[in-house]
């Protein structure tokens, strides 16, 4: 055999042995990448086999449901008083017509709609307990300096103000339940090095239908609370109109001072479970898998996929669909009302 011949076997034998080496190299590789990504167990070391997981729920959903949706109904009754403070001479007092009324309904939202998304990238830098009860404490400060006011300007500033306090709970409570961080990133230790949710996905709908009835609730009895409280016209030199604003929002600041400990921020550090109770919910969150997500980064063409993404317009107007009639009923039925009893 020439060497050129030679020459040429060694090099076919060397290719194939390196292209036989090249697959089992990247088995490996993958095989160790799925090492480190598969996700340690919480606690290995405690036992939750004597955990009723139906018994846990119930106790989840009384610590954490009933208090969200009073804060919730708070909110919304604060941000609809102004239409039973209408009936009590808030337009003559402060020489404002049917449009500039109109216009400070209005302004609520805009800063409303602008603070949303903001509120909850601070809610994700801080624990949940101090952001949501500050906002409720500055908005129930709003509130109550609205009674206040002397003139057009002052209930424009307070409106939008209010609107920018009340802007971080709807959103932020949605997102406390949901999802606030990976379960899945353990230390060496098996300690939690980011926080996380409550509820696996199949779960969260009902609670946050739960929640969200809080506004109609609130319509139920805001009325009546009005009116009980116009009886305090003519004390400390202030109209009935102001002590609607006073005293709810002086409800709220007690609310969110309150809230600072009865939050409960995440179930790790859950004051009102056990460690084995702790442990239970933690571990099935892991199982739930619910964190494909985690750890990867913010990028602009996300925000423009879901801005494209034809669900989420459909979305936008079931709940357009929803909360037009909800906010007409709240701001304008107690003038509807008080108009048909002079026909």
């Amino acid at each position: 055999m020439s060497s050129q011949g030679r020459n040429e076997l060694k090099s076919s034998s060397s290719s194939t042995a390196e292209s036989d080496e090249k697959p089992r190299s990247v088995r490996v590789e993958r095989a160790d990448d799925v090492a480190k990504v598969k996700p340690k167990i919480f606690n290995e070391h405690i036992d939750v086999s004597g955990i009723n997981e139906r018994k846990l729920m119930r106790k989840l959903d009384w610590w954490l449901v009933p208090w969200l949706s009073f804060l919730y109904l708070l909110s919304f009754l604060d941000r609809t008083s102004i239409g039973n403070a209408k009936l009590y001479g808030m337009e003559t007092d402060l020489h404002i017509t049917d449009t500039q009324y109109n216009i400070a309904l209005t302004i609520f939202f805009f800063s409303y709609s602008i603070f949303e998304v903001p509120s909850n990238v601070f809610l994700k830098r801080l624990r949940p307990s101090v952001w949501l009860s500050l906002l409720m404490l500055l908005w129930g400060v709003m509130m109550t300096v609205q009674g206040l006011v002397h003139n057009y300007g002052g209930l424009l500033g307070m409106r939008w103000m209010l609107g920018l306090f009340e802007a971080g709970l709807f959103p932020g409570v949605n997102y406390y339940l949901s999802w606030y961080g990976d379960p899945n990133l353990l230390t060496d230790k098996g300690d939690l090095t980011e926080a996380h949710s409550w509820y696996k996905r199949s779960e969260f709908g009902i609670r946050a239908a739960v929640f969200f009835s809080a506004a109609t609730v609130s319509g139920a009895f805001g009325g009546l609370l009005a009116a009980a409280i116009s009886n305090m016209g003519g004390i400390g030199g202030k109209p009935a109109w102001a002590w609607i604003f006073i005293l709810e929002g002086l409800i709220t600041v007690l609310a969110g001072i309150a809230s600072f400990w009865i939050i409960q921020d995440f179930p790790d550090t859950a004051k009102f479970l056990t460690e084995e109770e702790r442990t239970f919910v933690i571990r099935r969150l892991q199982e739930d898998d619910q964190f494909s997500a985690a750890g990867e980064k913010l990028k602009l063409r996300y925000i423009w996929q879901s801005l494209l993404d034809w669900k989420t317009w459909i979305a936008m107007l079931l709940y357009m669909g929803t909360d037009m009639p909800l906010y007409a009923f709240s701001l304008f039925l107690p003038s509807i009302i008080n108009q048909l009893g002079e026909i």
